[in-house]
């Protein structure tokens, strides 16, 4: 790695990778359930670039939770022509792809509106650049200066345009 004083003169910071930080991102499980199951959706993506280091993904233990109750049921793997193996296997791999924060305090899974809760507290915990969701409507009367909310699309436009 290069120290400060290797960078070339008249190069900026802001452009040097070194001071370049990942963007912190909370996906929905509407969202993550859709990279997994389509790897060649912009959901997918995503998932591509917290692999290649551009993004840092983070969730809660109940999201990942839920995300597995979700992808374990019967009618949704076997509709995606996943066997059980494949399945695990998948599963396995997300909490070492997704940064855990603490989850919320809420009683029951049953709580109305807990995975909205959820899910700004995560961005909260994670202090979120963006949280991804499928409804953007949802989240409307929540946003933050702090956190934007976004579509997985507009994410994937800020990244491959490098912004």
């Amino acid at each position: 790695a290069r120290t400060t004083d290797q960078r070339s003169a008249g190069s900026s910071p802001v452009n040097d990778p070194i001071f370049r930080t990942m963007w912190r991102v909370v996906l929905d499980n509407a969202a993550l359930t859709s990279a997994m199951l389509n790897p060649h959706g912009k959901s997918a993506r995503l998932l591509d670039y917290a692999y290649q280091g551009k993004l840092r993904l983070f969730t809660s233990e109940r999201m990942l939770a839920e995300e597995a109750r979700v992808m374990k049921h019967k009618s949704l793997y076997s509709y995606h022509a996943m066997k059980q193996r494949e399945l695990s296997q998948l599963l396995s791999d997300l909490p070492v792809l997704l940064c855990l924060v603490p989850g919320s305090k809420l009683q029951h899974r049953s709580t109305k509106g807990w995975q909205e809760t959820e899910l700004l507290n995560c961005a909260s915990q994670s202090r979120a650049d963006f949280v991804v969701t499928t409804e953007p409507a949802a989240l409307a009367n929540a946003r933050t200066t702090e956190t934007q909310v976004v579509r997985v699309d507009q994410l994937v436009k800020l990244v491959d345009r490098g912004a």
